[in-house]
Formats: structure tokens, C-alpha cells, sequence
């Protein structure tokens, strides 16, 4: 048993890790998009739905940590790493919502977080896909680059819903996500936030626009550099 939970969580070549990884990616994208659409007011009625997922989440993303934990050497390494915390933390506020702590809820919008293993495992893999071609890197860079900008809408867009749920504006999480995609590209009238939480987020909302920009120049930057280097073959 310890030497299958190995293949599976330390040896990340193998071919069990590259199964688990691939599970538990669907399943992180599956479970944020639960507690997206769980915020919207007209779909209510499937609540059941999305508390079905959310157990079934909850459980495998338990096992992932109970597993890691298992593996380390020392635990304490895992245990306070940054992927550590977000993996407790992905878990922590449902378990404990069963004693009634029903403000511990918004804290489930941190599971987002868990999308960067996503992209860690995808700058892992990397080294493979540069031997193959440019054109394949690049193809990496242009979903890392979309798979950001969904990162930092999810992010920003959760932020507004709970600080600032009581305006229409921001009524649900996608309304949130709404509003700082029309911040992001700038020049589109926005509503203004109620509280100081608000405008500090908005604040911030503006700056994550700028890095994404400085990322889109570099992306189209490299299109233009294996294109030219295309073009000299």
C-alpha cells in the first residue's frame, strides 16, 4: 500500500500520479464551478445537487491530503507548505460546518486556489513538451494565459460577492466574475463599491488587470517569435 501511495503522490512521472492528478483536476474544476452556480439565485432548487458534489469533493480531496500527508518526509514539510494549507483548507470549512458554522461557507472560495497544482503540474511537464516543438510550447503559454485570466476572475470576482453581496451587481458569483472582467479591460463603467473592503478590492481588481495585460503582451510576444522563427526554417 505505501509503495502505490508513492507512485501516486511522490513518483509524479508515473503513471498512477498522472492518473490521480488528471481525477483530482476535474474534480477541483467541478467542485468551483458548483460553488459558482450554488451562488446563483434561480438555481436554488438544485441544492441537493450541489451538496451531493460538495460531499463528494470533500472526500476525495481528504483522501488526496490523508495520502500526501502519509508520504512526507516529515509531515511537517507537507503539512505547512503552501499546496498543504490549501489542500486543509479545501476541506476544513465543510467538515467543520457540521457543528452549525455556517460562516465558515465562504471560505470554500479559497478551493480556487487549488487550481494552481494545475499549473504547477503543467510547467512540470513542460521539459516534454519543449522537446517535442515551439509550436506545442506556445500552445502551453496561450492555455496557461486563459487559465490565469479564469484564476484571477474566480478569485476577484468571489472577493466582490462577499464583501460586497448585498448590491445587485454582485449578487452571485458569476455577477462578481462579470464585474471584474469589465474591470480588467478597462474603460467600461463599473459599479462603484458600497464599503471600504469594496475599494480596496477594486483597487487590487485594477492592478490584476495590469499583470494579466503584461502577460497578454508576452504571450503575443512569443506568437510573433515562433512565427518568425517558423518563418526562417
Amino acid at each position: 500500500m505505501q509503495l502505490s501511495l508513492q507512485r501516486m503522490f511522490v513518483q509524479t512521472h508515473s503513471t498512477e500520479s498522472g492518473l490521480v492528478n488528471n481525477f483530482l483536476a476535474v474534480l477541483t474544476v467541478v467542485s468551483i464551478v458548483s460553488l459558482v452556480l450554488e451562488t446563483v439565485p434561480s438555481l436554488v432548487g438544485y441544492t441537493t445537487t450541489f451538496i451531493f458534489i460538495e460531499w463528494v469533493a470533500v472526500i476525495f480531496f481528504g483522501l488526496e491530503y490523508a495520502g500526501r500527508l502519509f508520504t512526507s518526509k516529515p509531515k511537517r514539510k507537507y503539512i505547512l507548505s503552501f499546496f498543504g494549507i490549501i489542500d486543509l483548507v479545501s476541506i476544513a470549512p465543510t467538515l467543520l460546518g457540521l457543528g452549525n458554522f455556517t460562516f465558515l461557507k465562504s471560505a470554500r472560495a479559497l478551493r480556487i486556489i487549488r487550481m494552481l497544482r494545475m499549473f504547477r503540474l503543467a510547467k512540470m511537464s513542460r521539459t516534454k513538451i519543449v522537446a517535442e516543438e515551439n509550436m506545442s510550447v506556445l500552445s502551453l503559454n496561450i492555455i496557461i494565459y486563459f487559465a490565469t485570466l479564469l484564476f484571477a476572475l474566480l478569485v476577484t470576482g468571489t472577493l466582490m460577492y462577499l464583501v460586497e453581496g448585498g448590491q445587485s451587481a454582485f449578487v452571485s458569483i458569476p455577477a462578481g466574475m462579470w464585474w471584474s472582467l469589465k474591470v480588467f479591460l478597462a474603460g467600461i463603467p463599473v459599479v462603484e463599491p458600497m464599503t471600504a473592503a469594496g475599494e480596496f478590492f477594486f483597487v487590487v481588481t485594477r492592478f490584476v488587470g495590469l499583470l494579466l495585460l503584461g502577460l497578454l503582451i508576452g504571450v503575443v510576444g512569443n506568437v510573433f517569435r515562433v512565427l518568425v522563427m517558423g518563418g526562417r526554417r
